[in-house]
């Protein structure tokens, strides 16, 4: 029996993509040598840390409320799916081998393109999240999240070209 996607399941979801962003960025800012690049890793991890605690906070109020777990509050099989797709993905490594995921990529440019995925990735992940969910204020946190998420892809795009 495959397992249907609720808002609370995507809220779970996030806050571990965020857990392994944060790790992830905090590697990548300890490989990092020009200040530029440190400064910038060190933003994108503490903006990971607010989201993780904004869909940690959201997730007890949700899981909280006895209809969160009520079948109208699933989504539908195909968009469970794709959901599962997406974060299957894993959007950034897994915690523990964030470091040797970015001890593996022998550039900052090469860091820069796997950031860049993942974001587009948790984009996506979001929209879909936002577009389906049942909580307004589930729909709300998404929605703001996958617009943060954009700006993510705006300032590695800007150092990208910088480190081209």
């Amino acid at each position: 029996m495959e397992k249907l996607f609720s808002d609370l399941e995507g809220l779970r979801i996030a806050v571990d993509i965020e857990t392994r962003g944060q790790e992830f960025y905090r590697q990548a800012h300890s490989y990092a040598k020009k200040i530029e690049h440190k400064n910038l890793f060190l933003l994108l991890m503490n903006e990971e840390v607010q989201h993780k605690e904004k869909f940690t906070e959201l997730y007890q109020k949700i899981k909280a409320q006895k209809e969160a777990v009520a079948d109208e509050y699933l989504f539908d099989p195909e968009t469970s799916r794709y959901l599962t797709v997406l974060a299957e993905g894993h959007v950034f490594p897994e915690e523990n081998k964030a470091a040797k995921k970015v001890a593996e990529l022998d550039t900052i440019g090469a860091i820069l393109d796997v950031a860049m995925q993942a974001e587009k990735d948790s984009i996506l992940f979001y929209d879909e999240l936002a577009r389906n969910a049942k909580f307004e204020e589930a729909r709300q946190i998404f929605t703001m999240l996958k617009l943060e998420e954009q700006t993510h892809v705006v300032k590695l795009r800007e150092m990208i070209k910088c480190w081209a």
